[in-house]
């Protein structure tokens, strides 16, 4: 005879929870394995002159390079292709390959008796400073509006960074226009010409017949591409002038003039690289010329120029325009510290 038990239902409605493989664990539960590669070699340098004649001089330099397929270091895989790890393999997003830094003390001399009111004020003061110049970090051009690797995730992208590719002809260099990409509201230039660009379009009925031989927009991911543009160079000096005076053995007075980006250097961010060519989200576009409303053609030409043309995806706009600075404007603060 055969019995047959009841349903069992949990908490959440159903019993996917007794089917799980280990029971206890939530079917919701997520396994994350670790994979990819990453290199890092550097050459470090650094030379020193210790006090003397109230004079202290140090400089380093370090020429490095960090590599690795995706520096993503939370939830989500921040590379290319999830599918082609390797694809993403480049430059580090926090990859610095040049970085120079100069120390130093001067201490002036003193010019009155310690022991004097005159020396308490014109004695015990010195000069400190620091100055970094260091490269700027790469990037890609990315595009979530399911304008590349459409044929996987369609307009819902929300784990890559999807790499829009440079277009036949145009290389990391060319793609440059010399300009920073800043000020562009009172005439300066981006910083990357919008007709470099292009997207990685597979053929209709492409992929063994997986694309319906209807459909022109069905977009892979490119390889190779990821990182190979690098933001302006940043340099930035800082410096301290610093009094220090004793009275007796038990009281010391420290006055000290920090300021900070001592040149009031501005340091550009990264220009525009994330652009929306598929302008909506559209993921049901109308095949070209089926209907009034459907576009003449897949993608745009004549992108940055006078004759540009519009087709279902649209050019890069905002690509190369700087609208952040890293770091701040010349900061000044004194401080005064007495122990006791």
């Amino acid at each position: 005879m055969l019995f047959r038990s009841g349903y069992l239902a949990n908490y959440e409605g159903g019993n996917v929870d007794m089917r799980v493989p280990y029971i206890g664990y939530a079917a919701e539960s997520i396994a994350y394995k670790a994979a990819g590669v990453d290199a890092y070699n550097a050459l470090q340098a650094h030379i020193d002159k210790r006090m003397s004649h109230g004079i202290q001089v140090g400089a380093s330099y370090t020429y490095s390079h960090a590599l690795d397929e995706q520096s993503g270091l939370g939830l989500f895989y921040n590379g290319n292709n999830p599918l082609n790890l390797r694809s993403g393999y480049g430059s580090a997003d926090f990859d610095r390959t040049h970085v120079i830094d100069f120390t130093y003390v001067y201490r002036i001399p003193d010019f009155a008796n310690a022991h004097s009111l005159q020396g308490k004020v014109i004695d015990g003061w010195s000069l400190v400073g620091l100055t970094v110049l260091q490269s700027g970090q790469p990037y890609s051009i990315i595009d979530f509006s399911g304008a590349v690797g459409s044929i996987y995730y369609s307009t819902a992208d929300g784990i890559t960074n999807p790499i829009v590719p440079l277009a036949p002809g145009c290389t990391a260099k060319s793609a440059l226009t010399h300009a920073s990409g800043a000020w562009t509201p009172f005439g300066g230039a981006p910083a990357l010409k919008a007709e470099c660009f292009t997207l990685p379009l597979l053929p209709a009925g492409g992929l063994g017949g997986a694309i319906p031989a209807s459909d022109p927009y069905e977009t892979g991911f490119t390889t190779g591409q990821r990182n190979i543009f690098r933001q302006a160079y940043q340099k930035r000096a800082d410096a301290s002038l610093v009094k220090e005076a004793k009275f007796g053995e038990r009281y010391s007075l420290k006055y000290t003039l920090d300021v900070y980006n001592l040149t009031n250097t501005t340091s550009f961010d990264v220009p525009g690289n994330e652009v929306t060519q598929n302008a909506g989200y559209n993921p049901f576009p109308l095949y070209p010329n089926s209907s009034p409303n459907a576009p003449t053609q897949v993608l745009s030409t004549g992108c940055g120029g006078k004759n540009q043309v519009n087709g279902f995806y649209s050019c890069p706009s905002g690509l190369g325009i700087v609208t952040h600075t890293i770091g701040a404007p010349r900061q000044i603060q004194m401080t005064l510290h007495l122990d006791f």
